[in-house]
């Protein structure tokens, strides 16, 4: 935490957002960053998908574009997280064995979204975008542990 704090308040972006490192703060900060930028490609997927595409807010066709927003988001996390988060990390497996990890876990994590957009949207009637920012936030949670663990172990 005091390498993160320290690069914070030094202003030093350089280092904070490139340079490698296996400080998990750090990681976890630019894991922050990188899944915002793959949340906007997989929520305005979404919405583009589910509104120009489907046109219809039938539980199939929003399990359908969720999907497929889905597997373009993770595509965007995977690339970015390779770039800027676990770049200083040994790895244990080649990149296809790697990208195939990382499927499993965001196939998990897109099986938690389901879940809820189930839940939430189907049987309470929330609105499939409220539920879609929720869930997001818990699969970021996992889908970073689960990646520690299984993939990027020190």
């Amino acid at each position: 935490m005091k390498e993160f704090l320290s690069l914070l308040a030094k202003f030093k972006l350089k280092e904070l957002f490139f340079a490698p490192t296996k400080n998990n703060v750090i990681q976890f900060f630019r894991y922050c960053f990188v899944g915002g930028i793959a949340t906007v490609v997989e929520g305005a997927a979404l919405w583009l998908i589910q509104h120009f595409i489907f046109s219809d807010e039938k539980a199939f066709f929003v399990y359908l574009s969720q999907a497929i927003a889905f597997v373009l988001g993770t595509v965007t996390n995977f690339i970015l997280s390779r770039l800027f988060v676990f770049q200083a990390n040994e790895k244990s497996m080649k990149i296809t064995g790697e990208f195939i990890v990382v499927f499993i876990i965001s196939a998990i994590g897109l099986l938690i979204k389901e879940g809820l957009l189930w839940c939430f949207n189907i049987q309470l009637g929330i609105h499939y975008m409220l539920v879609w920012i929720v869930s997001t936030a818990l699969v970021l949670i996992w889908n970073y542990v689960a990646r520690r663990v299984f993939i990027y172990k020190k």
